[in-house]
């Protein structure tokens, strides 16, 4: 595993797909999309008529700031020779080199993603004037709010691993 994966973040994502976050979090993530999807548009009973997408900067800096600090308290849960296990590491003779670490990299670029999307949307989406319909301007505040959530998810997932990782490092030799 030589590859820069700087250079294509969403390569790292896909290849560790299957590990991003556990399925009962999919699940929650996915039964707030129906909820506020049907909850805003067929039953009224959320209204984001107060929502303002500048408020969410902070909320989106913090949690990029937050999976950084995951991310090296994470890292120091590894020794560097382990790490570098991590980067040989194949499970078999189709198995990709280095999956391992690959594994243990995808939640945190995943994360950060999510936070920078809704970052960045929440710095210039005050400047975009796009003459939509009602219902339109509705539904993009519903998948906006469920990037988020899915990013604050996401981040309670690298809660749990790193204080599994820093567990288990514990009974490590």
């Amino acid at each position: 595993m030589k590859e820069n994966f700087y250079n294509n973040p969403l390569k790292i994502i896909w290849k560790s797909k299957s590990n991003l976050m556990p399925n009962y979090l999919y699940a929650i993530w996915i039964l707030f999309v129906l909820i506020s999807l049907t909850g805003a548009t067929f039953f009224d009973f959320m209204d984001f008529s107060s929502f303002q997408i500048g408020t969410y900067f902070s909320v989106s800096s913090t949690g990029l700031t937050l999976t950084l600090a995951l991310f090296v308290a994470g890292k120091n849960a590894f020794s560097e020779e382990e790490l570098k296990r991590l980067a040989k590491h194949k499970k078999n003779s189709k198995a990709v080199q280095g999956q391992a670490l690959i594994d243990f990299l995808g939640p945190f670029v995943f994360t950060a993603l999510l936070f920078l999307i809704t970052g960045l949307l929440s710095l210039f989406g005050p400047y975009i004037n796009l003459p939509l319909k009602k219902e339109y301007v509705e539904i993009i505040k519903v998948i906006f709010i469920n990037i988020l959530f899915l990013g604050l998810l996401s981040l309670f997932n690298l809660v749990i691993t790193m204080l599994n990782d820093v567990y288990a490092s514990a009974f490590r030799k």
